[in-house]
């Protein structure tokens, strides 16, 4: 759509490709940072396909009976909240001189302890694991290889050595990162926030979601027919549980409640304007002056209230 700026050159139709919901028998911090953005892009969903399109009907004054839906900003404010988000606390951890994966996975279970969608059981406590309740369900995390994955440092042995190399592309490849490196670099004794790959995700993800609020999206559900991946199998049950999750369901009950068709007024009236003719000519030649829309509505309801109360004599009139 075009932005609300104004710029007539900024009108644009983007495709955006999500990441699965992944949950393998070993997640790590890639897999933190994938779900992250999908309990994201899902609360995005849930905001302008469910919320938004029920408070609509609230302010036009419909009669409406609230659909809930699931909320899962406990989710997020465990992942990525300033103070105890699992991401701050591993940068916290990653800023500060030797730390490892169990000074951190230590600090996770000290901050976390009963936080809701946090789970960090004897068990996992005894294996530097630790739990996640998503929107679609219970993930849980190794913690080994964090802390590394997350500072992504590139040793100074390995860009002495690209700087060395006789390939011009090679060097220009090393200076890149140096400059990078040393724009992350703290300046005055404190390291910037987003010097990490988790903050610089979390500060990415947050500039898609700010885009995305300016755009009038469009959904494309993609469903894993089933766990082997064949064709030909169609597991209903592992359909109905993505529907669910992803928040389908509740999407398809506010739709077949609600009012999928919008007009405006003239659009209404122009082509609907045959069946309270008579009506509105002679509400346009009273004293009185009513809204011509107001008029059609009324007409309308008065000759569906007719058509009933007919269907309903008729049917009383032959013994039905």
């Amino acid at each position: 759509r075009r932005s609300k700026g104004g710029d007539s050159g900024n009108a644009f139709i983007g495709v955006l490709d999500i990441f699965g919901f992944e949950s393998f028998k070993v997640n790590s911090f890639e897999q933190l940072c994938i779900n992250y953005c999908n309990e994201a892009l899902q609360q995005q969903f849930n905001l302008f396909v469910l919320k938004n399109e029920q408070d609509e009907y609230e302010q036009e004054g419909i009669k409406w009976s609230f659909i809930s839906f699931p909320d899962n900003q406990d989710a997020l404010d465990l992942i990525w909240k300033k103070g105890y988000g699992i991401l701050n606390i591993l940068d916290d951890q990653c800023r500060a001189p030797g730390t490892t994966d169990k000074t951190f996975a230590n600090d996770l279970y000290q901050k976390l302890q009963g936080k809701p969608r946090f789970e960090a059981n004897f068990r996992q406590v005894g294996a530097r694991q630790f739990g996640v309740f998503h929107y679609a369900g219970l993930v849980e995390y190794e913690t080994d290889g964090f802390v590394e994955k997350n500072r992504d440092e590139l040793p100074k042995e390995a860009s002495d050595l690209l700087l060395s190399s006789s390939s011009d592309f090679v060097k220009e490849l090393a200076s890149i990162i140096q400059s990078s490196s040393a724009q992350d670099k703290p300046t005055s004794g404190r390291a910037k926030k987003n010097a990490t790959v988790g903050g610089h995700f979390a500060k990415q993800l947050q500039e898609l979601r700010v885009k995305i609020d300016l755009t009038s999206p469009h959904y494309v559900r993609c469903l894993k027919p089933n766990a082997q991946l064949v064709p030909d199998n169609f597991d209903p049950q592992m359909i109905v549980e993505q529907l669910r999750c992803a928040g389908v369901v509740e999407a398809v009950r506010v739709s077949r409640v609600g009012y999928p068709q919008r007009y405006s007024h003239s659009q209404f009236i122009s082509r609907y304007r045959t069946l309270g003719l008579r009506e509105m000519k002679k509400a346009s030649k009273a004293k009185t002056k009513v809204k011509p829309i107001a008029v059609l509505v009324d007409a309308i309801a008065k000759k569906m209230a007719l058509i009933d109360f007919k269907t309903t004599a008729a049917d009383e009139k032959s013994g039905k």
